[in-house]
């Protein structure tokens, strides 16, 4: 196994046949047969190649295209660097699709020489577009195969690995953040939000992990780990299968009924916002009591902290106090109609604009997160077309 320390390894090499290759950095090279596949029969991927010299991890497609990611180091999960963080919402990662493949589809000249800018500042090292779990939601519904396998092919190799980590996580480590910082004497850090960590897009989610074998080294397990994970996001994107996305039961439903319930009982304002306020903290429900038990608070002190200091401390959250706001403005058009993807639009974009240097949104969420940016006094980082992007880099 000391032959295999990984400071000698320059590359590692896997191929559908079950074809391993190991090049060391003093020109030797070992290939073996695994005795099975190295790849599922409907796996999207052909061959995968870790070039640790380069920190790289190289995938081929079984169409023939090749996807770089950044490879992180177990001392720092997130090299963001100098360079620029932009989300963009799933429209505007089709305009980048479109602009790459089909530009005739991108009518606006002036969105499409923005995106094709802003494609030369991704590859130029000079910004990071995360992708996250609402990016491979939103392509593994697609059920045009071509469309699709186009949409997670740009995503993969534009993100290059960097995934902005779980809302669901985001939230629940703020909430821990505030109660520790309340109650502990023990300071709680907070993750970053955009990283290269692995399994950071589903971090808030219970889902089944692969382990590597704990015969391997230390740092060769970190490497199993990272091409695992990576290999996995990207053949689950653009495997050919269409999935269809289920929303969350009830949910809108009942902000529907309560915003009824505003309408047809009116108050002066101050009275309205700790309405909207209690319905935000009933909303977190099981994210609440999950963020309290992680961080140790009784049952008392999180009573106190929902009548007392919430509304506080959630303001200076960068994620929930965005998100809080959201629902408070959304909850006071009386002629607003509430609809299923709005969970997944608020939560994945307050997020973004929380930990983001820019947000790419369609315009109805771009104006409710700007409204909340001003009331929080906060930097707007919003933006409704990539013109207005690329003009603010």
């Amino acid at each position: 196994m000391d032959a295999l320390a990984p400071k000698s390894i320059l590359a590692m090499r896997l191929e559908r046949d079950g074809t391993a290759q190991v090049t060391f950095d003093d020109g030797r090279g070992f290939t073996w047969q695994l005795g099975r596949v190295g790849f599922g029969p409907t796996s999207a991927i052909a061959e995968t190649t870790c070039l640790l010299s380069e920190s790289k991890l190289a995938l081929r497609t079984v169409q023939g295209d090749e996807i770089i990611v950044e490879l992180p180091s177990r001392t720092d999960l997130a090299p963001v660097g100098e360079r620029s963080t932009v989300y963009l919402d799933q429209n505007h990662w089709s305009t980048l699709t479109n602009a790459i493949y089909e530009p005739t589809r991108v009518a606006n000249k002036h969105e499409r020489d923005a995106a094709n800018e802003l494609i030369e500042l991704v590859e130029a090292r000079r910004v990071v577009l995360p992708m996250s779990s609402a990016h491979m939601a939103e392509t593994c519904k697609q059920v045009d195969a071509r469309q699709r396998y186009r949409r997670a092919l740009t995503i993969a190799r534009l993100s290059a690995g960097w995934q902005m980590r779980d809302p669901l996580h985001i939230r629940q480590l703020e909430l821990e953040h505030a109660l520790c910082g309340r109650y502990s004497e023990v300071p709680f850090p907070l993750s970053a939000a955009i990283t290269l960590e692995p399994h950071a897009l589903t971090a808030g989610r219970d889902t089944v992990r692969m382990q590597s074998s704990v015969d391997l080294p230390a740092e060769m397990r970190w490497i199993s780990t990272v091409v695992t994970c990576f290999g996995g996001l990207f053949d689950t994107m653009l495997d050919a299968k269409h999935v269809e996305m289920i929303p969350t039961p009830g949910w809108t439903a009942e902000f529907q009924r309560f915003a009824t319930f505003l309408k047809d009982n009116p108050t002066d304002a101050k009275l309205k916002r700790r309405r909207t306020h209690a319905k935000f903290v009933t909303d977190l429900g099981a994210e609440l009591a999950k963020a309290a038990h992680s961080a140790g608070i009784t049952p008392e002190q999180m009573y106190e902290w929902a009548l007392n200091y919430s509304e506080q401390d959630v303001c200076e959250m960068p994620t929930l106090g965005l998100y809080r706001e959201v629902i408070h403005e959304k909850l006071s058009d009386s002629q607003l109609i509430w609809r299923d993807n709005d969970l997944v639009d608020m939560m994945y974009l307050t997020a973004a604009a929380g930990y983001c240097d820019h947000v790419v949104a369609e315009r109805t969420h771009a104006s409710h997160i700007q409204n909340s940016h001003r009331r929080l006094q906060r930097v707007n980082n919003i933006h409704r077309n990539l013109r207005s992007l690329i003009s603010n880099l």
